[in-house]
């Protein structure tokens, strides 16, 4: 089974299997680029508890030695093992991450690694359980948290996360409730002794936003939100914007923008059908406000968002995901706005699930304004037909 980010798959729920394995390979142009995984033992309150609860080369094997550590096996660069059985009863999830080793240091980032894999599969019998092609839309992270295998109901699962971190280990151990015993040289100290001191850690947060909620997340370097939706319906993500210049623009399939240009906002183009769209906001600092808005084209005749499956994701790549389904049943309309950031504050930014439709049959664009409201109707009118 192919996963993507995100999906959610049994592990050993029906397989009565004892051992499972995620093998993890990668490519890379620079043979310099040194590329490790490590795996975090994380009880109830999403933190490791002590210092054997952290698994990486320099400690292959955790409490029980329910999680193991090893190097290449079966083509895989590296493999993290885990004996199910052996699971310490206060561990409840356990993250497998790849970090790249003094990486801030050297100028590297995952933006430089091609073709990362993690392979899920039964160590026994060699059946696959899964696949995950993950590390895409990185640039400059040094860290990406691959996945979680966690308990539910009894059974082992895995969560596709996906999702990068730019401070590397040290930062990945700090986020999962340790400490580096020397703030000094935060990565050597992460790799060669991380010391079980419970920190307050910023956590994996990963959040689906009720009707019309809001919530405070870590302000960050890099922003990407995704439009995602279940039908092979022609849907089209928009971002408008407002820039501490208080200048007012959109980027959308008609001007894709970009990293090195103001506003910073880059669109990944026209998805043309089912799948996604992604726009990434390279420097958060220059804006004020933006709306996340999914407009749907007219050849796809009328029916409603919230049957297709739309929902909008918006990462910080610092391991806090927030989702905005839609709730709402809407036949008629050509528009929908879904999510608000509000990047005033220095250090967070608010992020707010609107999910405001356009008036029925009305083909006019939402508008978003300075001071970071906006209207429905009463920008230009799209008409995007199969020409386009």
């Amino acid at each position: 089974m192919i996963l993507t980010k995100g999906q959610k798959i049994d592990v050993t729920k029906g397989r009565g299997i004892s051992d499972v394995v995620i093998g993890l390979s990668w490519q890379t142009a620079d043979a310099a680029i040194d590329i490790n995984a490590s795996a975090f033992l994380l009880n109830q309150a999403g933190v490791c508890a002590q210092d054997e609860d952290m698994i990486f080369y320099n400690q292959p094997f955790s409490r029980q030695h329910a999680v193991t550590h090893a190097g290449p096996v079966n083509g895989d660069q590296e493999h993290i093992k885990i004996s199910v059985g052996k699971v310490p009863s206060d561990i409840h999830k356990i993250a497998v991450t790849l970090t790249i080793h003094e990486g801030e240091l050297h100028g590297q980032a995952f933006s430089q690694v091609r073709g990362a894999v993690g392979r899920i599969y039964n160590p026994i019998n060699g059946e696959e359980i899964g696949r995950f092609n993950f590390g895409e839309g990185l640039s400059i992270e040094t860290a990406i948290v691959v996945g979680e295998f966690y308990l539910h109901k009894g059974e082992w699962k895995f969560n596709a996360v996906g999702s990068g971190f730019e401070g590397g280990l040290a930062d990945l151990v700090r986020n999962f409730g340790l400490k580096v015993s020397s703030e000094s040289h935060v990565e050597a100290a992460a790799a060669a002794e991380p010391a079980a001191v419970p920190a307050k850690p910023s956590q994996l947060l990963k959040v689906e936003l009720k009707k019309k909620e809001s919530i405070n997340i870590q302000k960050s370097a890099k922003v990407t939100a995704t439009l995602e939706w279940q039908t092979d319906r022609d849907l089209d993500l928009y971002c408008f914007y407002v820039t501490k210049d208080r200048e007012v623009g959109k980027v959308y399939y008609r001007n894709l923008g970009s990293k090195h240009i103001a506003p910073y906002i880059q669109l990944d183009g026209d998805a043309m059908g089912q799948g996604k769209e992604t726009i990434v906001i390279h420097r958060p600092e220059a804006l004020s406000f933006v709306l996340f808005a999914a407009y749907s084209a007219i050849s796809n005749g009328s029916g409603s968002f919230r049957s297709m499956e739309v929902r909008a994701v918006v990462e910080n790549h610092q391991g806090h995901t927030v989702t905005a389904p839609l709730l709402e049943e809407n036949n008629y309309a050509y528009w929908v706005a879904i999510v608000h950031i509000d990047f005033t504050d220095a250090k967070q930014m608010r992020v707010s699930h609107v999910e405001k439709y356009s008036n029925d049959g009305v083909e006019r664009s939402p508008l978003l304004y300075e001071k970071g409201d906006f209207k429905m109707d009463v920008g230009p009118e799209e008409f995007k037909d199969d020409w386009d």
